[in-house]
């Protein structure tokens, strides 16, 4: 009896069904899962070995995805053309310029003790973040204070099948976790 409890609070906590929240934007899971099945069918065509493929990947892009073009929207920013696109073309063009929006608004800060010592061991094996200036950090810094607000503000939120969920652009340097519901 526990048991069954248990599953009945936990289907109403994470909203079945339901992929992700943005403000009053509930995004449902057969959208995402669309997105991941156009990506399987390309994959196929290319000749791509499916039965040993790992669709975590492909899923947890395809919600960055949503969730950027989402908010995107939700912050009104200037809406994206994607005329030509397909679908998931269209969805992965619209969450790229949103993206590029949201970090062409944000300041730069300073970067705390804690963020320098992180940034110098993310450098220290991983080319790219070496090949960041301080500017670079110091932006990336502004921009994930931002995302941490606009989680708040329009109550981002995933749904738990996704795992831990991190919005940021490094997040070992600058997290920025969504929750789940």
């Amino acid at each position: 009896m526990a048991s069954l409890l248990l599953l009945a609070l936990g289907a109403c906590g994470s909203q079945q069904g339901a992929a992700l929240f943005v403000g009053d934007e509930r995004v449902p899971e057969t959208t995402i899962d669309g997105y991941v099945t156009t990506i399987a069918d390309f994959r196929a065509e290319q000749g791509e070995d499916l039965s040993i493929h790992d669709y975590a990947g492909d899923r947890e892009q395809v919600v960055v995805y949503v969730l950027y073009s989402e908010l995107g929207q939700a912050v009104g920013l200037d809406p994206v053309d994607s005329a030509g696109a397909d679908e998931l073309e269209a969805i992965a063009l619209e969450a790229e310029q949103y993206f590029q929006q949201l970090v062409a608004q944000s300041e730069p800060r300073p970067l705390t003790d804690a963020e320098i010592e992180a940034a110098t061991a993310a450098a220290a094996t991983d080319a790219n973040v070496a090949g960041y200036s301080q500017g670079d950090l110091e932006l990336l810094a502004g921009f994930t204070d931002d995302l941490a607000g606009y989680i708040e503000e329009y109550d981002i939120s995933v749904n738990p099948r996704y795992g831990d969920f991190d919005l940021s652009p490094l997040p070992s340097v600058f997290p920025v976790e969504v929750p789940q519901r």
